[in-house]
């Protein structure tokens, strides 16, 4: 015999993690790649360049891919906007971290297919994504979708770059590894834990009637 369940008695199934929390959580996870670079033994060297080969480029890709984790993260939430120029900014963000990616892996494989100009192009797209984080810091802080501290993670992954050549003007190359290392494990870290850590409602359309 069945018996039947209580009106007044509602079974409410476990909520699976929201896709922002796993896209947060995969930004943290990313972040600390170029602070263990610049902590390997030849990088705390004096003018000593990143480290380079197969393991360095793919951890590398791990940085960009946490990095657009983290994007996909924000727009999901809408936390730069719901207009035309939110999905602007975020299509020039995957612009740039795919044309970054391409650099490693033009690296990777020892080819260079579209030529040297298109290699200079992804070259420069990994500090000027940085810096266009300044944009999606700014329209964060515009949208006000978040709030407090998480407002102003964004903003903190574009200062890197511009914190690095500071601190490379005025304690040399050293300094410039040490900031940029530290800065972005910081800064994206924080802007993955803003992500993980937020419980509001995402701007989403509300179905149709």
């Amino acid at each position: 015999m069945t018996v039947p369940a209580s009106p007044n008695r509602q079974t409410t199934p476990a909520a699976p993690l929201a896709s922002h929390r796993v896209l947060g959580l995969l930004g943290m996870l990313g972040s600390p790649v170029f602070l263990l670079q610049w902590l390997s033994s030849d990088s705390l060297a004096a003018n000593a360049p990143l480290p380079q080969g197969v393991s360095a480029s793919l951890l590398r890709i791990a940085y960009l891919v946490a990095w657009a984790c983290s994007a996909v993260g924000l727009r999901r939430l809408r936390a730069t906007g719901t207009g035309r120029g939110a999905a602007a900014i975020f299509a020039v963000q995957v612009v740039g971290l795919l044309l970054a990616a391409s650099q490693e892996l033009q690296d990777l494989t020892g080819v260079r297919p579209l030529g040297d100009a298109f290699y200079t192009a992804c070259d420069i797209a990994w500090p000027a994504s940085h810096v266009f984080m300044l944009v999606v810091g700014a329209a964060v802080l515009r949208a006000g979708v978040w709030t407090g501290w998480r407002r102003w993670t964004p903003l903190a992954c574009g200062l890197v770059v511009p914190a690095m050549f500071a601190a490379s003007a005025l304690g040399g190359p050293a300094a410039m590894g040490a900031v940029f290392g530290i800065g972005t494990a910081v800064a994206f870290f924080s802007l993955g834990l803003a992500l993980f850590t937020f419980r509001g409602a995402s701007h989403q359309k509300e179905p149709r009637q």
